[in-house]
């Protein structure tokens, strides 16, 4: 299918929120085909550490580069993504990727790419964004895409209305998208219109002799999960990418993820839209433990301040502290200055229910749950 019938498709929708729904989803389908290249192909030379010993790619780079520079560029309010410090030359070859040099056979197809995403551009025109911004994660969950886990990981991206009357930095539609599974898989959605569309690939969580399925990192867990799966009798069903699992919950792979730490406003600005959209709940974990079930989402602006900072609620990792050197090894430093922490870590947990789980009486048990598990480890909040 050719640039111009993509871009006469997707001008097709009269409704602003599933025109940029489906404008994303049309770029993450033009973009498939090369980040699928990218992945088959890493190595050493096309992916590296990392100040905080995160994985970075080629891939990161230049899927963040094209969508602001050539899709969303000025038509929103703010764009902010997960790798705005990287250099990206795709322009004058040798292309680059801050230090890392894009093999000479992936250039053909990025010049392939960048100009059907220009002219998907013109999609936009058909509305006004310039009250909404857009949350990018070009690649959610990096170390599964460098390690052969690439099913696992997923494009994120989100839309929060930021300026015009009411404007709280909620989110209003979003997409999250698998490329490398064969076919792509995804879900898109906006509450506020009635959208919820995608192609998922459902499965079932664990049942007997448990009463469904907690969704974890592949990694190491804290004590405080430990305790509220325990206590909940749910399985654990750990997965790469934060997404990911949210899209899992939407398979029914999964019935809740819960954590409390490690996240960031990319991760959930998008999924939070998607699982709304599907009519499951994505909010704080400290409000809803501490102030009595309390629903409400993070605030997705942008900030040179966390806006949703609370004094003496977390701990400062290499993750979410702005100085590294503010964490020493084999200590806990409580965040108690909003100077200290990086402007768009989730510093409150994230608490993620699919529909069924998100009833009065699922709530009210789930709570209970997370006040018991607290009593035992308290959350991280990092």
């Amino acid at each position: 299918m050719s640039g111009f019938q993509r871009v006469n498709r997707a001008r097709l929708s009269p409704r602003m929120l599933e025109n940029v729904c489906m404008v994303s989803k049309e770029a993450c389908d033009i973009m498939t085909p090369m980040v699928r290249q990218f992945y088959y192909a890493l190595n050493g030379e096309t992916s590296k550490l990392k100040d905080d010993k995160s994985v970075f790619t080629i891939a990161d780079g230049i899927v963040q580069h094209l969508l602001v520079e050539n899709l969303f560029g000025s038509h929103f309010d703010a764009v902010v993504g997960e790798e705005e410090d990287s250099n990206v030359n795709i322009t004058t070859r040798p292309y680059t990727v801050d230090d890392l040099v894009v093999p000479e056979e992936f250039n053909d197809s990025i010049d392939a790419v960048k100009a059907q995403i220009s002219e998907l551009a013109s999609c936009l025109d058909t509305h006004s964004y310039k009250n909404i911004s857009v949350f990018i994660d070009p690649i959610d969950g990096t170390r599964e895409f460098a390690t052969n886990k690439g099913e696992q990981c997923s494009i994120c991206i989100g839309f929060s209305q930021t300026a015009g009357d009411g404007a709280t930095g909620a989110p209003v539609a979003g997409i999250v998208y698998r490329p490398i599974t064969e076919p792509a898989t995804w879900a898109a959605g906006a509450k506020s219109e009635g959208v919820m569309m995608g192609h998922l690939s459902m499965g079932s969580a664990p049942n007997a002799p448990h009463k469904g399925g907690f969704l974890t990192s592949n990694g190491s867990i804290s004590k405080f999960i430990e305790h509220l799966m325990s206590g909940m009798e749910f399985a654990r069903v750990p997965s790469g990418g934060a997404g990911n699992k949210m899209l899992m919950l939407l398979e029914g792979k999964g019935n809740c993820y819960i954590q409390d730490r490690g996240v960031s406003r990319w991760d959930t600005c998008g999924a939070e839209a998607v699982i709304e959209a599907y009519g499951g709940t994505l909010n704080k974990l400290s409000n809803f433990a501490l102030n009595n079930q309390e629903l409400s989402g993070y605030t997705y602006r942008k900030s040179t301040a966390n806006a949703d900072f609370v004094p003496g609620l977390s701990n400062l990792t290499p993750y979410n502290a702005k100085n590294k050197s503010d964490v020493k090894k084999g200590e806990t430093v409580v965040a108690s200055d909003i100077n200290a922490v990086k402007p768009y870590s989730n510093l409150c947990g994230i608490i993620a229910l699919d529909k069924s789980s998100s009833t009065p009486e699922n709530l009210a048990a789930i709570h209970s749950a997370i006040l018991k598990a607290s009593d035992l480890s308290k959350p991280a909040y990092d």
